[in-house]
């Protein structure tokens, strides 16, 4: 699969890090030489990406001698075929990166990247997170609270399950068949959506053993099976599944409708693999330690390579785990010399990009877009749907809203995320939160229930993917903002020319004057379990679980459009009547003939009518925001401008409205 790199290429490849540079400018800042900086003159040079790519190619042979699955399939004891995933795969070749450089000359990380350093960068130079909440108690105690700390976790971490070989939700336990915790160095994932695992090799778990245990080497090891969904187990029983299904067509109810996503079990998914069929042989340097990352203290490769197998002595040398402080700040940050804020940031894991032809054709300025596995962007996305917007065109960035530390307000173990924020949507959009306040439909909700949807999927399971139903296996909360009211138009489509369905992938996000938009049905009428509004507010409008009247259960687009049509063509048409009427007493007071205090008059009802029509306008919902009130508001200034040209007129009339 690695592809053969010229030296000429290579040496036109992009500088991706310079391992070392915060030491480096310690040691120029400080008199006297140190012991744990090398000296200028013997710093590495800076790698490039293929750079990147051929530093685990001693692992990878490691691993090809010594990981069980190898042992299995010698035995004939492998159920499906498996593919060597590398860091050219998902460097180089993922999220169009391939056809990219075909055009373009030059090679290119699109989707995944590599933060300061690697686990295989050695000897490992972290100084663990306690080390930083020594002078940082605030940040670190912030920090504890947060989903980036228990994205990775030790088996006798995950406090929520004594037993991970158990059920937990539903039918679905923690860890797969046959995997005991012994034999597995860390889990992945929160109670919010998913549990995976890495395995006693540093290897991602996509597969199960039937019949027998990884641990004793017996059974036989088989593809998928491989991944717990809390969503699927909980939330979509084969009762939901039954009732999304009279509406949603080709909606799964029974466990073999789930096909190469399923399993055995109801709630255990197969992911980044295809049930009993194929998988991906991941080691963690080439995919998992990008997000889900985790650090060492070895101090060689012959080191590492001999804890590799034995979980006990991996987790001892575990000097980090999660999305801890150096994963932004760099290895040891200004206690090892870094001047810098942040050495990684917010994008390395949030800005997960894909490359398309057809849209730099269209558009050089706009190629990209954001990552899909399925038929919905994937999790990781929030910058890259971010990156054309508005909002990021006027310099808003992750940081604007977020504080980093505290990336979690509510209780980690709930199903779902209320972000920890230090700005909210009302801190800018005076004029919205002027209107929403008076909001006598919405007004429990906030401007994030319909602007900022559950959209994102945590997993490649297209068996569960509608995206034109607003579901249903999403998770995390989209970051386009801007909502396009229309009875067809949607968010999320397939590439030009093919068709709506699940055959093909991957899709992307539509653009309206080169921004993206959300649809109707994502505003208003989805489901997610994991999705904060929804929980609080009894399910909105989703036919699936909301609360509401029946009549209120929105199972198309077209039936949210023409209520919302209810709300603003009155006030669309309202507003065009009053500006008509506004213009011609503008036009009657310059010509008239009257008294001061009669014209000042005038003059004061017109300016209030104007001021009317010119809220509404910033406002910019057309009465969504407060359907009674802006109404009112709207009827207020016609009755004003025609006043005011009747008072100019002399003929005021009893008014009848």
């Amino acid at each position: 699969m690695r592809h053969e790199v010229t030296n000429a290429l290579r040496g036109a490849l992009a500088v991706v890090v310079v391992l070392g540079a915060s030491s480096a400018l310690a040691s120029a800042a400080k008199p006297g030489p140190r012991q744990d900086v090398p000296a200028a003159a013997e710093m590495p040079e800076p790698r490039t990406l293929e750079g990147y790519v051929e530093q685990e190619k001693e692992f990878h042979a490691f691993l090809k001698k010594n990981h069980p699955l190898f042992k299995y399939e010698q035995e004939g004891r492998l159920v499906g075929k498996y593919q060597i995933s590398d860091r050219e795969e998902e460097f180089v070749e993922f999220g169009g990166g391939k056809e990219y450089e075909k055009e373009n000359n030059r090679q290119a990380s699109i989707t995944y990247r590599l933060g300061q350093e690697s686990i295989l960068d050695l000897p490992n130079r972290f100084v663990g997170s306690k080390k930083c909440g020594e002078c940082h108690p605030v940040q670190y105690e912030k920090w504890l609270r947060s989903r980036h700390n228990l994205v990775v976790r030790f088996p006798d971490e995950v406090t929520e399950a004594p037993d991970l070989t158990k059920n937990l939700y539903g039918q679905a336990s923690v860890l797969p068949d046959g995997i005991t915790p012994d034999m597995v160095y860390a889990v992945i994932g929160t109670p919010r959506t998913k549990y995976g695992f890495l395995d006693a090799w540093l290897v991602r778990g996509t597969y199960h053993v039937e019949g027998g245990t990884l641990r004793d080497r017996t059974g036989t090891l088989v593809a998928g099976g491989n991944q717990s969904s809390r969503t699927w187990a909980e939330s979509i029983t084969p009762e939901v599944a039954k009732t999304i299904a009279s509406y949603v067509p080709g909606f799964p109810t029974k466990l073999e409708d789930f096909g190469d996503n399923g399993s055995g079990r109801w709630g255990m998914t197969s992911y980044g693999a295809k049930n009993r069929k194929s998988m991906l042989f991941q080691p963690a340097s080439s995919y998992c330690e990008v997000c889900h990352s985790f650090k060492f203290d070895f101090k060689s490769q012959a080191e590492l390579l001999a804890a590799l197998g034995n979980p006990a002595e991996l987790r001892k040398h575990t000097i980090n785990k999660g999305i801890s402080c150096e994963e932004c700040h760099g290895a040891g940050a200004h206690l090892l010399g870094a001047r810098g804020v942040s050495e990684s940031n917010c994008e390395r894991c949030h800005q997960r990009f894909a490359w398309y032809k057809d849209d730099a054709a269209k558009d050089p300025k706009r190629g990209f877009n954001a990552y899909f596995k399925s038929r919905c962007p994937s999790c990781g996305t929030e910058g890259s749907q971010s990156y054309y917007t508005a909002h990021s065109d006027k310099g808003m960035r992750c940081g604007t809203c977020h504080d980093p530390h505290e990336v979690t307000a509510n209780d980690w173990k709930d199903p779902y995320t209320v972000p920890g924020l230090k700005k909210q949507c009302q801190d800018c959009h005076k004029d919205q939160l002027a209107f929403f306040g008076k909001n006598d439909v919405h007004g429990a909700n906030r401007c994030t229930s319909c602007h900022m949807p559950v959209m994102m999927s945590c997993e490649n399971f297209g068996t569960i993917q509608f995206p034109d139903h607003g579901g249903f296996d999403t998770q995390r909360t989209s970051h386009i903002w801007k909502i396009l009211v229309d009875p067809e138009a949607k968010t999320l489509n397939p590439p030009p020319g093919k068709a709506r369905d699940d055959k093909t992938v991957p899709w992307r996000l539509a653009k309206k004057d080169g921004k993206p938009y959300l649809d109707l049905m994502w505003s208003c009428g989805r489901t997610s379990w994991g999705d904060s509004s929804l929980a609080q507010a009894g399910g909105c409008h989703s036919a699936a679980i909301s609360k509401l009247p029946q009549e209120l259960h929105f199972k198309s687009q077209r039936q949210i459009y023409d209520k919302v049509m209810t709300w603003q063509q009155p006030v669309k048409d309202g507003l065009k009547q009053a500006k008509g009427e506004l213009a011609a007493a503008r036009k009657a007071l310059g010509a008239a003939k009257q008294p001061k205090a009669k014209l000042a008059q005038v003059q004061l009802m017109v300016n209030q009518a104007q001021e009317i029509v010119d809220a509404v306008q910033r406002d910019g919902s057309w009465g969504v925001h407060a359907p009674a009130y802006t109404l009112q508001r709207v009827k207020e200034a016609q009755l004003l401008a025609e006043g005011a040209r009747a008072t100019l007129s002399g003929k005021e009339k009893l008014a009848t409205r």
